[in-house]
């Protein structure tokens, strides 16, 4: 399953299309761990990414829930000696992972995520 927010992997879509709500989640990942222009694209462009898959799903409306959700609950938390965003989301992320496993036979093994795993490292 995927954890919006906590690991961010490699991104193909343009930030074009993202949200203000998107680019603010993401302000507030370089505000609390730190990081430069292109760390910030590369967290919009996974945003995009997420979207476009919960989107091919038909679940547009739990991504969006969720991504609200994580822009507005999150506060900058420190685990050891790593700063991270904790949120109080997890509701959503249920609610957007039972909607994609049940708009596919391949439950959340979405096409661009295998792609991306097949990939040569």
């Amino acid at each position: 399953m995927r954890k919006l927010g906590l690991a961010f992997a490699l991104f193909f879509i343009t930030a074009a299309g993202c949200s203000a709500t998107e680019k603010s989640l993401c302000d507030k990942d370089r505000q609390c761990r730190g990081g430069n222009d292109a760390d910030f694209n590369a967290c919009v462009q996974s945003l995009i990414y997420e979207g476009k898959i919960a989107s091919d799903y038909g679940c547009s409306d739990a991504y969006n829930a969720l991504i609200t959700c994580v822009e507005s609950t999150s506060i900058c938390d420190t685990l050891l000696t790593v700063k991270y965003l904790k949120n109080s989301c997890n509701a959503q992320i249920d609610s957007l992972n039972t909607c994609e496993k049940a708009a596919s036979v391949r439950g959340d093994r979405h096409f661009l995520i295998e792609m991306a795993s097949q990939a040569p490292k």
